[in-house]
């Protein structure tokens, strides 16, 4: 798979967790093939996109936000883009802090050893919110997420957006791990858009 495709899907990744995050804030559910494929990512090691996760239908919501994010600005994608910029900060801002990048990945390792629940189950997402919380949740500028009051908040779907913030993070690394940087995004927004059209999603 090539680099750019490589950097392309994982990006989709983030926008994707970004796009769950927005329509939990707004309507209280989210798509629920997206959100598994999402949330699994973070319990996965690999940093080989392909390998994260199944296949890029597995994207889909991603990849249609992305066409939409590079494509010509709607009002609908604002918070999205803003909340996938705000993630890539905070990832930046977590590499540099060893303590909690090994709290981080200590949590993570711990759950996966631990018979622990599906992913999308609601302990799953009260323990991945809390290490959120405890972690990222700490570090300023926080990501305010707008959205319906009624279900920010609700405490199952706060957890449920936390979740998929350190989804979003997840996406992030992986993105870079590929040689994904900010400033790219605009030189190849063409090459990018072509390549998307050429995905089955």
């Amino acid at each position: 798979m090539s680099k750019l495709k490589q950097q392309t899907l994982a990006l989709a990744s983030l926008l994707q967790t970004t796009t769950l995050v927005d329509q939990l804030a707004s309507t209280g559910t989210c798509d629920g093939k997206s959100n598994e494929a999402s949330l699994k990512s973070i319990i996965t090691n690999s940093t080989d996109v392909e390998e994260v996760f199944d296949s890029t239908k597995d994207l889909s919501i991603g990849l249609k936000a992305l066409t939409k994010a590079l494509g010509k600005k709607t009002k609908s994608m604002q918070n999205i883009v803003f909340y996938s910029l705000a993630l890539i900060n905070l990832e930046k801002k977590l590499m540099k802090n060893k303590a909690l990048l090994s709290q981080i990945s200590g949590e993570i390792e711990l759950m996966k050893k631990q018979d622990f629940f599906e992913i999308s189950h609601s302990n799953s997402l009260a323990r991945l919110a809390e290490l959120y919380k405890t972690t990222l949740g700490e570090l300023n500028p926080r990501i305010m997420v707008s959205g319906e009051q009624i279900y920010l908040s609700n405490q199952h779907t706060a957890n449920h957006i936390r979740a998929l913030l350190l989804a979003g993070i997840r996406a992030v690394s992986l993105w870079k791990s590929q040689g994904g940087r900010t400033w790219q995004l605009l030189l190849n927004k063409k090459k990018t858009l072509k390549l998307v059209n050429t995905m089955d999603f």
